[in-house]
């Protein structure tokens, strides 16, 4: 492992290493943005290690909708453009960022869908496998797989229930799952059995400001506490909310566009959506965290 984002040898975490000093994230402008456990900032976004490592997924994302254009259908539930979302600007930043220390090996991408990300880890020497629930995505990765000339592994399985070994891994990432997953604390424990000692494990999830919607403040400390239980923290900790969280809020005013809620183009279907669902807004935030297999 290199020097870059070396682990952190830490105790298990208490009510005093969870929440730790209000200077950590309240960081200088220019702090690094990808060396912590806590919440995305909109500082972040500025930074010039965030903004290079933006401009050169923008770049391979470009590349990757050109070659798989005839898969992205309208109205398809994924969409081609990922890094248009509020949050996976900075989600899919932070995951690169703390693999990168790592030699490429087997990296599972749990809760996948289907996006650029696993094809720009592949092309970096990743054996990239994915998991997802959703059959229709069988096809897709194997049109993305020929398009791309790749070798990325797509199966059918929860993240509570994976369909691999014991130890197959050397690292997991889960970009923005936990908050869709009614398992998501047995998840934790089902990601420690399919990594291998010492592996990494990578997580990022909404968190609900507005508590409307799953994740809630108190479903994030069952969360970190399951993960206690079997890994320990790259980085301190800190669940502290400065103003200067990124949050949809943040987005309302002059980006709406990066809002996933978008309005539906046909009015009376965009209604009929309002009674049966009510308002789609939510007020998140988004936490991303990255931890050592004990």
């Amino acid at each position: 492992m290199g020097t870059y984002g070396k682990t952190v040898s830490t105790p298990r975490l208490t009510v005093d290493t969870l929440v730790t000093s209000r200077t950590t994230l309240a960081a200088a402008p220019g702090a690094d943005p990808f060396a912590r456990n806590g919440y995305a900032l909109m500082p972040d976004l500025e930074t010039p290690k965030l903004v290079n490592t933006l401009r050169e997924m923008e770049t391979f994302q470009a590349r990757y909708l050109a070659a798989t254009r005839g898969m992205w259908k309208d109205g398809y539930s994924h969409t081609g453009d990922r890094l248009d979302n509020w949050s996976r600007r900075w989600e899919y930043p932070y995951i690169a960022h703390n693999l990168k220390d790592l030699t490429p090996g087997r990296v599972l991408d749990a809760g996948s869908g289907i996006t650029f990300f696993p094809y720009l880890l592949a092309s970096q020497g990743w054996d990239v496998s994915c998991a997802d629930i959703d059959p229709t995505l069988t096809p897709l990765f194997h049109g993305a797989n020929q398009r791309l000339n790749a070798r990325v592994d797509y199966r059918l399985g929860p993240i509570a229930q994976l369909p691999w070994a014991d130890g197959h891994f050397d690292a997991i990432y889960c970009v923005s799952v936990l908050e869709h997953a009614p398992t998501r604390v047995q998840a934790m424990k089902e990601f420690a059995r399919v990594l291998s000692p010492g592996g990494r494990l990578t997580l990022t999830w909404d968190v609900s400001l507005s508590r409307d919607c799953d994740v809630r403040l108190e479903d994030v400390a069952v969360i970190l506490s399951q993960l206690e239980e079997h890994f320990m923290p790259k980085y301190h900790v800190d669940l502290y909310r400065p103003d200067t969280l990124l949050t949809t809020e943040r987005m309302l005013d002059n980006q709406k566009w990066r809002l996933s809620w978008r309005k539906h183009p046909n009015k009376l279907r965009e209604f009929f959506s309002w009674l049966k669902n009510g308002d789609p807004y939510h007020a998140l935030s988004v936490m991303g965290t990255t931890w050592t297999k004990r």
